[in-house]
């Protein structure tokens, strides 16, 4: 699975757009796209780092990582076709900043019209705290951009003025978290860059957010994430902010945010739609006919989001599908869906695609997210119809994971052993033992089971050092049993203590290292589709050899020093003899460090695949999804084009697979079930 994600991941580069409509033909880089490359750009931040050269730091982020960011997601939303005459109004109705300030302004006081290339005109007015509002669809996104760029260019200039960075507000996570802490968070992750700088420029004002997404809030989480943000600029007075939402979303909220103006976008004018359709020549010609003869499809299409939409569907077209429809928003939808699946053969309307990609936008738009992460999809979006099937197919395959090859190395190492007087009792222990540590096997899947799928941090660097630390301990420990002991040499009591407690007594080091990674916090998210997947694969290769490793080592030790006293009883060499012990350990380990989760993940896909709810080729779906620009890569997730496209795939989310995996499962790292 893992190679898979990693081919697709890095094979090629982007070929640019094939039409100036969005139309993309982006191959190579699959899902993280563009955010991948741009991350390679800042590769070599950490050597800046440790150098203490900020202004390097400041300078790979102005002059190559944000520009290149800011042209691939013009890229990828479609905005870097032509520009439409959009229409707002500048004012001060929307925001709660003290009158005194905004008497101060140059021109927020008076309400005046302006255009969307005036937006540069809006946030300078506003000192660089501005509001957009505007209705789905109406190009708040794509101010945010324009003024990010404006803000962008500024900051190449003069080595002080703000660094514009865009955020999308639906990460956040509530009160609890301050705003201060998600930007640095954020920030940190996706642009690489280290803390101290970002205090620094919290401190000296070089920052400028452009903060998105508002209005995917819940009506509750978006009254508390105003007042957050009023908090949070209240405190920087010299930062500047653009915050974007939708008009209905932010007045139901019934609080405003303290900024110091604020724009209403309007859909264009009916004369203006006309003209800027017919300048853009004969390939549009029955767009505009349609546009002219109908007034419902032309008040349709002065939405920027809805005009856009029908460029991409109706270049070089015989006729306009969608003038008759009564839902005319609807249809135009499907049109351009069905545009994109001939783009990349690909039949959203089948059962199966359906079932999947519907049901992931019904419960996205349920619960007010942007996004999915394809690690973690299979799970969070499984039917509860089929949870009871799941369960009972991970508890079998964590139980035969682990009895089948314990049981397969032991038959072999038993088989091949000379006859002995004590060979008959190893066959009993070749499959009483497996099936004893089997039952803890099943344990561990039961505790997995209900936990929320994320990535697994590795701890085993300080693991091994702590275990180093308890070896030295034991061995002094039994240097001065063994010393008090020499003179009880030759009673049974004592012999049978020396024999069974010096051997258990080295099972500890290598016992306390079973936890060697740890569950990573729900809300870190992968930088890249499998990073999960290859975090839970390398914790669970890596921490099942370091503690069966450990493990074999410190017993072995323990049995060649105690040779003479054991030879009757042992079937092999100590080195070979502990192999018996240090397999089982070592696969108990894996399952608990990353196993049980990949079992789970992987049984997820299968049974899906299996009921017709997820396609065969999931990955190489997902792959067209993407080049047909209905999904949109952002790091490690998906995103639908724009959330009008996600709330129409909603409603064909079929009954049956409702309602879906409640995705706040168990978050508890340090859960009550752990065995010792």
């Amino acid at each position: 699975m893992l190679k898979r994600w990693s081919r697709l991941r890095k094979d090629g580069e982007s070929s640019g757009a094939k039409t100036i409509f969005g139309d993309v033909e982006i191959s190579g880089y699959f899902a993280a796209g563009r955010d991948i490359r741009i991350r390679k750009l800042a590769a070599n931040v950490p050597n800046l780092w440790r150098e203490s050269r900020a202004d390097k730091v400041r300078q790979r982020l102005v002059t190559k990582l944000l520009p290149k960011w800011l042209a691939e997601e013009d890229l990828w939303s479609g905005d870097d076709g032509p520009e439409f005459p959009v229409t707002a109004r500048y004012g001060v109705g929307y925001v709660a900043h003290p009158r005194r300030e905004i008497a101060t302004l140059p021109g927020a006081r008076n309400s005046k019209h302006i255009s969307g290339a005036e937006a540069v005109y809006a946030f300078e007015s506003s000192l660089g705290r501005l509001l957009v509002l505007g209705e789905p669809g109406a190009g708040k996104t794509y101010i945010l951009r324009r003024i990010m760029r404006y803000s962008l260019e500024k900051a190449r200039e003069n080595s002080h003025d703000p660094i514009p960075f865009y955020l999308h507000v639906s990460s956040w996570l509530g009160p609890r978290r301050e705003i201060k802490e998600w930007v640095i968070d954020t920030l940190n992750r996706q642009y690489g860059i280290h803390e101290q700088y970002l205090e620094s420029w919290f401190a000296d004002g070089e920052l400028a957010l452009f903060i998105d997404g508002l209005d995917e809030l819940g009506l509750r989480q978006r009254r508390e994430c105003i007042v957050a943000l009023n908090k949070f600029l209240s405190r920087y007075p010299s930062l500047e902010a653009v915050v974007a939402c939708r008009k209905r979303e932010y007045e139901d909220a019934r609080k405003f945010l303290a900024l110091r103006g604020s724009i209403d976008l309007h859909p264009i004018e009916a004369q203006d739609l006309v003209g800027a359709v017919s300048i853009l020549g004969p390939d549009f010609e029955q767009l505009l006919k349609g546009i002219q003869g109908s007034r419902k499809f032309r008040s349709l299409l002065q939405n920027p989001l809805f005009l856009r939409l029908a460029l991409i569907t109706y270049r070089d077209v015989d006729a306009i599908g969608v003038t008759d429809a009564r839902d005319m928003e609807s249809a135009l939808l499907r049109e351009y869906i069905s545009h994109c699946e001939k783009r990349v053969n690909l039949d959203l309307h089948g059962p199966v695609q359906t079932s999947w990609l519907a049901s992931i936008a019904q419960t996205l738009r349920a619960r007010k997210l942007v996004s999915f992460y394809p690690d973690r999809a299979v799970v969070e979006h499984f039917p509860v119809t089929l949870e009871g099937t799941l369960k009972r197919a991970m508890l079998w395959s964590c139980f035969l994971a682990f009895v089948v090859p314990t049981i397969a190395v032991r038959s072999v190492m038993t088989a091949s052993a000379e006859e002995s007087t004590v060979r008959p009792v190893y066959w009993i222990l070749t499959f009483f033992l497996p099936l004893t540590f089997g039952y803890l096997a099943v344990k561990i899947a039961k505790d997995e089971f209900p936990l929320s799928p994320v990535s697994r941090t590795m701890t085993a660097r300080k693991n091994v050092k702590l275990f180093f630390k308890r070896l030295v301990a034991v061995f002094i420990a039994q240097g001065i049993v063994a010393a008090l002991l020499i003179p009880f040499a030759g009673n049974a009591v004592v012999d049978t203590i020396v024999v069974i407690g010096f051997p258990c007594s080295m099972m500890w080091p290598p016992m306390r290292m079973i936890w060697s990674s740890e569950r990573a916090e729900k809300s870190r998210m992968p930088l890249f589709p499998g990073a999960e997947l290859a975090s839970l694969r390398r914790a669970a290769l890596a921490v099942g050899l370091l503690v069966g490793g450990g493990f074999y080592a410190c017993v072995s030790l323990s049995m060649y020093a105690l040779y003479p006293a054991l030879k009757s009883v042992l079937l092999f060499q100590p080195g070979i003899n502990t192999l018996f012990y240090a397999v089982p350990i070592g696969l108990l380990a894996a399952l608990q460090n990353g196993g049980a989760d990949l079992i789970r993940r992987h049984l997820c896909m299968v049974i899906m695949m299996r009921r017709g709810l997820l396609p065969k080729r999931y990955f190489k779906v997902l792959d067209s999804l993407r080049k047909s620009s209905i999904l949109i890569p952002r790091l490690g997730s998906f995103e639908f084009r724009h959330l009008m496209v996600r709330d129409y795939l909603a409603k064909k989310a079929p009954d049956s697979l409702i309602p879906r995996r409640n995705i706040s499962l168990v978050d508890d790292r340090d859960a009550d079930s752990r065995w010792t």
